[in-house]
């Protein structure tokens, strides 16, 4: 063991001995000294960033000093941040007066914020690029004022991760704006902080630009000229931010939208037999929506109230229910109200919060009414239940579901995705899994398949279904589906759905074929 402390110990004095830190002196004279720590991101080298933070320090007010530290074989790993800041901290000439602000690009800007917060409350601001302040901060009291920047195109920090940091930071913020702002640049993707060649993992994921980088890297700069000149007390210069802020919040109310009807449990965490109130989310709004569309009434209405609870859970149990009948059958002046249960399910690696995988739902688990059980409520008598739920009805709310995501989705998001994206295809239920564990634990089927040449996804429900004349009482007249989110919808169109033929690893040729 000792002797393996020994070779690490090496290997970190090595990579200080190798580190080619980038230290940028003022370029501005008679100006108030400030100076930036920037934090590499994954197997970027510093001086990738050269040309982002020479733009920084013409457009800034102030005679900026700009550090980058290099670690070991560029890869950034907690234990040797500090070292690396301390490094060029020391390599700069600075006043003892010297406001040092802190920024970092993706991993760099993951690690940098728990860094300042464990050493360095007193920094007068930091700069999150293609990163963001992570869920975990965001009960506590979160003391460094902190500028969020990413990009629409972002295939690697993706834009729906920071369109929750908008929710929470800008739109329901407890904090002044000024203190923890967060932009959306549109056009702009991962790497356009950087320059150069991209490292492996960016080539394979990041998406296609549609800004240059040379308007990148003005764009940026100027944000974090602004954010600086603002937290040094110059807040006229907020104006910038504030001009970005409100765009920002126009590109994203798509996606807000999309994600409440989703009951988005990282907006608000679900109620789960909690009274409803203004911290919690009582209930799924889409699946308020689907039974609706289960039911196939044309006339009566249904009247829905859905609860979030884990669909596993038998004490006590949660199923749905109708309060009431009529006798007319389905006729304008007939009323049933009926409630539906729900559980959004997530990946279990978003709750790492990388901003890596998609972090709206993967299914929604939704117990329903079925369509015989809805129809004989309306006073319709004996219904064949073959007829009525027979067939996919679950596939029928999915593409209502994709159909709702496409209508409601940003203008120039829809215009890409139908040129360059891979759209989804609908296929047959699968089941009935009347054995409930079988219900529960098979998944939504999300599976890549090639039709005539086109790529597509093919969502799969798993259907429970029986009729309203069981052997099982307490089980009867039931349609459970696992159901597509309006909010994967959306995210498949802003992120995922581009990868096939928008990433940057496609030639100009292979995007424009589609």
């Amino acid at each position: 063991m000792m002797l393996l402390h020994v070779h690490f110990i090496a290997l970190m004095l090595l990579g200080f001995a190798l580190a080619d830190d980038i230290i940028l002196k003022p370029v501005k004279e008679g100006k108030q000294e400030v100076a930036l720590v920037f934090i590499q991101g994954s197997q970027i080298k510093p001086d990738q960033y050269v040309p982002l933070v020479s733009k920084l320090q013409n457009v800034s007010e102030f005679s900026l000093w700009v550090g980058i530290p290099e670690y070991t074989a560029d890869l950034l790993v907690p234990i040797d941040l500090s070292g690396g800041i301390k490094r060029v901290l020391g390599e700069m000439q600075l006043k003892n007066t010297t406001r040092v602000f802190f920024a970092g690009h993706s991993l760099g800007g993951a690690l940098l914020q728990g860094y300042t917060y464990e050493h360095d409350q007193e920094a007068p601001g930091q700069i999150l690029l293609g990163s963001y302040l992570q869920r975990k901060y965001r009960n506590v009291t979160y003391p460094i004022p902190t500028l969020t920047v990413s990009g629409e195109l972002d295939g690697l920090c993706r834009v729906t991760r920071i369109m929750e940091a908008v929710y929470h930071q800008v739109i329901h913020g407890k904090s002044p704006n000024t203190s923890f702002p967060v932009v959306v640049v549109e056009g702009m993707n991962h790497f356009q902080v950087a320059s150069g060649e991209p490292p492996f993992l960016v080539m394979d994921r990041d998406l296609k630009p549609e800004i240059s980088e040379d308007v990148a890297h003005s764009t940026v700069a100027t944000l974090m000229a602004a954010f600086i000149a603002t937290r040094m007390g110059n807040l006229s210069r907020f104006d910038v931010i504030s001009a970005a802020m409100q765009k920002t919040k126009t590109f994203v109310q798509p996606l807000i939208k999309g994600y409440e009807m989703e009951g988005f449990y990282n907006f608000k965490p679900p109620c789960y037999g909690k009274p409803a109130g203004p911290n919690c989310t009582f209930g799924c709004p889409w699946s308020q929506m689907s039974q609706p569309i289960m039911g196939g009434l044309k006339n009566a209405k249904l009247v829905v109230t859905d609860a979030f609870h884990p669909v596993y859970q038998i004490n006590p149990v949660h199923l749905p229910h109708i309060y009431n009948n009529c006798t007319g059958g389905d006729i304008p002046s007939c009323k049933l109200n009926v409630t539906t249960v729900t559980q959004a399910v997530y990946q279990e690696v978003d709750k790492l919060d990388t901003g890596f995988v998609p972090t709206s739902a993967q299914e929604l688990r939704v117990k329903m009414k079925s369509r015989q059980a809805v129809m004989e409520a309306t006073g319709m008598g004996n219904v064949d239940f073959n007829k009525t739920d027979g067939g996919s009805l679950c596939k029928v709310i999915n593409q209502a579901s994709y159909d709702w995501g496409m209508n409601n989705i940003g203008s120039s998001t829809l215009t890409r995705f139908k040129k360059y994206g891979e759209p989804m295809i609908m296929g047959e239920d699968k089941g009935p899994y009347n054995i409930f564990p079988e219900w529960v634990l098979e998944e939504l089927k999300l599976e890549n398949i090639n039709s005539s040449g086109i790529q597509m996804l093919e969502v799969q429900s798993v259907m429970l279904r029986t009729p309203t004349k069981y052997f099982i009482e307490i089980s009867a007249g039931f349609h459970f589906c696992k159901l597509l989110s309006p909010a994967r919808v959306m995210e498949w169109a802003y992120v995922d759905g581009l990868r096939a033929h928008y990433s940057i690893n496609k030639t100009a040729n292979e995007c424009n074929k589609y």
